[in-house]
């Protein structure tokens, strides 16, 4: 990220009483803004390539770290991670900031941010888009053993067995004692390695708890590998890991009773950036579940890589993106 951004950081105290770190630049003339919303383990600044690219171009930037990163509040109390008080939050930074219109832009735990912006709020929006991570709705949440029983029904292989150990009491303090170990799976060089490592249950508590380390990707710069390691060694991982723990715990289980069943889908013009190597986030779940519910009109854009495709194609996903936003504008 450019330095002088730095300094475009700014906190706020939402309506229910947290901290919000976030960057915010203004939209130059009539561009629209985009808010981009990471997910684990990351902070905003996982979002520098796009950050840089669209700010140059005019466009407003609204970028938080989300709750349990970097310099927002870290609670460790689930009930904290209802995601529609999250969305709220990042409603009150768009209201600080005078914004009426916006692009919302998710990854990974971000990703199910926009799908609930879509369903509760989709008024405040031009469109939405998803990177990685398909668009998805809310129910009961099947213990992590009956998922993945699921999976291996449907994909012929477990998907979610990481969960198995983020839901681990101990889980923390074995990744806060080797996190070299745990960003090295998350950002690896062979995303094929999440064949084993994050889909296959026991084997990332197996390979962090042993110090293990695999080759990094060469996306994840020094700077940007310096920044995220910071960030955990100074916040932990107790409240990040929240997001998976407040979904397990049923906290999140019952949002669609207040959702109107024609609210469930997508308004609003949507984007998709597939990765063709999320081998969590398969091709063959996401794709469908994004064209059944994106009636707003959809775009599509494969990449062959793995779950970081803003990080390891920057110039073709920033690029794609403007040009969706672009046809959107000029549709509506």
């Amino acid at each position: 990220m450019n330095e002088s951004l730095v300094s475009k950081y700014k906190d706020i105290v939402t309506s229910r009483g947290l901290t919000y770190h976030y960057l915010s630049i203004p939209a130059v003339d009539d561009k629209p803004t985009l808010l981009f919303i990471h997910g684990f383990p990351s902070i905003s600044y996982d979002w520098y390539h796009q950050i840089n690219y669209f700010s140059e171009r005019g466009f407003g930037v609204v970028a938080p770290d989300m709750l349990g990163y970097g310099g927002t509040s870290k609670p460790t109390d689930v009930s904290f991670f209802l995601h529609t008080a999250i969305v709220q939050d990042l409603l009150d930074i768009l209201d600080a900031e005078k914004v009426q219109k916006a692009i919302a832009v998710g990854h990974d735990w971000g990703a199910g941010m926009i799908s609930l912006l879509s369903m509760k709020h989709s008024d405040r929006f031009l469109g939405f888009a998803w990177v990685a991570v398909t668009y998805q709705t809310y129910g009961p949440f099947p213990p992590i053993d009956v998922i993945l029983e699921m999976n291996i029904k449907e994909f012929g292989r477990p998907l979610l067995g990481y969960w198995k150990f983020f839901e681990q009491e101990s889980a923390p303090q074995i990744i806060e004692k080797n996190l070299e170990s745990l960003i090295s799976v998350l950002y690896p060089d062979d995303p094929d390695s999440w064949l084993t490592l994050m889909n296959q249950p026991g084997e990332i508590q197996a390979f962090v708890e042993n110090g293990k380390t695999t080759k990094r990707a060469s996306y994840l710069i020094d700077e940007h590998h310096s920044r995220l390691l910071e960030s955990l060694r100074k916040g932990g991982l107790t409240s990040a890991l929240n997001w998976y723990r407040c979904m397990l715990g049923g906290v999140n289980s019952r949002i669609m009773e207040e959702i109107p069943e024609e609210n469930q889908f997508i308004k609003k013009p949507a984007f998709f950036a597939v990765a063709r190597k999320d081998h969590v986030c398969v091709y063959d779940y996401s794709v469908p579940l994004m064209k059944k519910y994106a009636t707003g009109g959809l775009k599509m854009v494969e990449f062959q890589g793995g779950h970081w495709v803003h990080l390891e194609e920057p110039e073709t996903f920033n690029r794609e993106l403007e040009g969706w936003i672009r046809d959107t504008l000029q549709q509506s």
